[in-house]
């Protein structure tokens, strides 16, 4: 299997885009492939989840709700019975006080007050029996009228009910599919970038890939045939092996996209990072290894269509449909050694 270095830059630049709108579900691209895919089945099955939790819920509530009276009965029962016991305590000590009228003038004004906070205690019991009971209870009517409430809606329209329960988590779905939608390019470009690796990985160990290959130059080298000044190239896919050095681009366009004059072309594209590339191996790498002098380098420019291509040939540029890609690679005879492949890309990775 060959050899692969660093992370595909359209998955990484993905995976930015979705973390930072607050996707952060998926952890590949068959994942998010499976998901547009999918999408109204798993709609499907939050709403078949969901009555499935509100149907649990109900009977839940039903037995909660039985449960609950049952005890608010008991607490009403219990509370009254206080009430009244500390009420007959009261009217018992007033009878009781009235009987001491027949004690001397001291005792009768202590007692007239003594009688006076008895009636006024035993009027507040029987003002506030109902206010004391209702506090009693009130936790239990409190969830007894939410329970009641809750059976209300399931009975009357369980279909709302799903509907209403499932909301977040279908928006939350619906907004995902937005932002993948609004990705579609990014993800396309993961796809065949993704597609590509895979394709590579079948080749054996004497291959080496660098996946998103990037060089900067300063100062900025000049490009006579472009007539620019180049500061910095990107390269999808480098696949160092012992026939030379691959640049691979990865294109995964429509038929429409393919004849479509408005897209920049990628034959400039990769014939400029072809140009920055040679420079650079020219001044940083050399091959004495041959008795007859330096050996060049061989760069091959491939781009790598992974469903349609022109019917066109170009210039110093093979355009490769994927499953035609490793077939084109290992037509080149090898030209370099173990040692210089190894010495080529560690100084490339």
């Amino acid at each position: 299997m060959a050899r692969i270095y660093r992370t595909i830059e359209s998955l990484k630049s993905l995976k930015y885009e979705l973390e930072s709108r607050g996707v952060t579900r998926f952890k590949s691209v068959r994942e998010i492939k499976d998901f547009l895919i999918k999408f109204d089945s798993e709609t499907q099955t939050v709403l078949n989840d969901t009555k499935n939790e509100l149907d649990e819920e109900y009977s839940k509530t039903c037995i909660r709700l039985k449960n609950n009276t049952q005890q608010k009965v008991e607490i009403s029962k219990i509370e009254t019975e206080k009430i009244d016991v500390k009420i007959a305590h009261l009217q018992s000590k007033i009878d009781l006080t009235h009987k001491g009228n027949n004690l001397n003038f001291l005792n009768k004004i202590l007692s007239s007050i003594k009688l006076y906070y008895l009636r006024k205690q035993y009027n507040d019991f029987i003002k506030s029996k109902s206010e004391r009971l209702n506090q009693a209870i009130q936790p239990f009517s409190q969830k007894i009228k939410v329970d009641q409430l809750f059976i209300h809606e399931y009975e009357t329209d369980e279909q709302l009910l799903i509907k209403r329960s499932a909301n977040l988590k279908i928006a939350d779905l619906e907004y995902t599919r937005e932002v993948l939608e609004e990705c579609k390019n990014l993800i396309s470009g993961a796809i065949g970038e993704n597609l590509v690796v895979k394709e590579i990985k079948k080749l054996s160990d004497d291959f080496i890939l660098i996946n998103d290959f990037k060089l900067d130059f300063s100062p900025p080298i000049f490009h006579k045939q472009q007539n620019e000044r180049i500061y910095s190239i990107q390269i999808d896919h480098l696949l160092i092996s012992k026939a030379g050095i691959f640049i691979l681009e990865t294109k995964n366009w429509s038929k429409n996209s393919v004849n479509s004059i408005s897209l920049r072309s990628p034959i400039e594209q990769i014939r400029r990072s072809n140009f920055a590339l040679y420079i650079y191996i020219s001044e940083n790498i050399t091959l004495h290894d041959h008795h007859w002098g330096e050996q060049k380098i061989p760069i091959r420019n491939v781009i790598v269509m992974i469903n349609n291509k022109p019917n066109t040939e170009f210039k110093y540029v093979s355009v490769k449909l994927l499953k035609e890609l490793n077939a084109y690679i290992n037509y080149f005879e090898p030209i370099l050694t173990d040692e210089q492949v190894n010495e080529i890309s560690s100084q490339l990775i």
